[in-house]
């Protein structure tokens, strides 16, 4: 049987996978990304550049504040300018552009939750899918150009979701579709719709497990509390914890059943992510894939959790009162 996906999990893994996608390419690399800074990544950008690959690269740069601009985006966009990639900033479409995604030479794609900035190889629980089907790499191509055109486009390759386009609908089906267990990481807990699919999944008697990060530098403790705070009162076995920045973003649904499924990608659960941004994922079902996929969250849950303190009024800001949703919606994070 053929295999057209490959698993990267971070920071095990490391850049290797990426590194190598990239030295391979002979004639074009696409990227969109949300940051990029990391010195190996650069330089193996500008290393095609060098050897004649056609190298592009969307990045986001409206939704950063003018002083982040400055400090860390224009330094690395400068960089790839001067070795002659041809870089745009990401349209205004999207409030924020957060999908991390490359096609190489129209063969090869990856879908990645990290970002290309050195601490997402070392310091954050993340992961990525190289993939080689076809119709997976040329919708994401697809996509890429009509981006960079600033033109738009209807994604229909089923195994890929997109904000902001179907990743509402196809997150909230493969909840919805669970019949035994979920385990999910998110690093935000803030979309009424997807964790009231949780309560619900839990409620019909899945097991559901959530693993968030602790979010700080917002005003409070932990801006993802609310989220925690609800799901656990709806049956979620949801906590936070910080021995890694949990910033991967992946369900995984009825391991070990023959309808076991994943997702993967750079989607978080807020409003914003799902309804408003430009967001790259992919659905898997290779067993070996799931297999890693739930060894390490087993690995992950079995380590020591943040307290997070049960606050009503927090709840219904965050879940139920339509400021406090609208809030939501205009926060953007890595």
């Amino acid at each position: 049987m053929a295999t057209f996906h490959t698993l990267i999990v971070q920071p095990d893994d490391g850049r290797t996978l990426v590194l190598n996608a990239l030295n391979a390419a002979k004639k074009s690399i696409e990227l969109t990304i949300y940051e990029i800074s990391d010195p190996q990544i650069m330089s193996a950008l500008e290393a095609a550049k060098a050897r004649g690959v056609a190298v592009r690269v969307i990045y986001n740069w409206y939704s950063f504040p003018a002083d982040m601009q400055q400090r860390e985006i224009a330094p690395a966009i400068q960089e790839l300018t001067k070795a002659g990639i041809q870089c745009k900033q990401a349209p205004r479409t999207f409030e924020v552009t957060h999908e991390k995604a490359f096609v190489i030479d129209g063969a090869t794609g990856i879908v990645m939750s990290f970002n290309l900035t050195s601490e997402y190889f070392g310091t954050t629980r993340d992961f990525g899918v190289v993939t080689t089907a076809g119709a997976e790499v040329t919708e994401i191509s697809n996509v890429f150009d009509a981006d960079w055109n600033d033109k738009p486009v209807t994604p229909q390759v089923a195994s890929l979701v997109w904000s902001p386009v179907n990743s509402r609908t196809k997150l909230t089906s493969l909840i919805n579709g669970a019949k035994n267990t979920l385990d999910i990481y998110c690093e935000e807990a803030e979309d009424p719709g997807t964790l009231g699919a949780m309560v619900a999944a839990a409620k019909r008697g899945v097991r559901v497990r959530f693993i968030a990060a602790v979010l700080s530098g917002e005003g409070k403790v932990n801006g993802n509390a609310c989220g925690i705070t609800y799901l656990q009162s709806g049956g979620v076995n949801a906590v936070c914890k910080s021995f890694l920045y949990i910033h991967a973003k992946m369900v995984l649904a009825d391991y070990g059943k023959p309808n076991a499924q994943a997702y993967i990608g750079s989607e978080n659960f807020s409003c914003v992510s799902l309804d408003d941004n430009r967001e790259c994922g992919i659905i898997l079902s290779e067993s070996d894939i799931l297999g890693r996929l739930q060894s390490t969250y087993d690995s992950d849950w079995a380590k020591p959790s943040v307290t997070v303190t049960p606050d009503s009024t927090l709840i219904k800001a965050c879940l139920g009162d339509p400021a406090g949703r609208t809030q939501a919606r205009r926060k953007a994070r890595a």
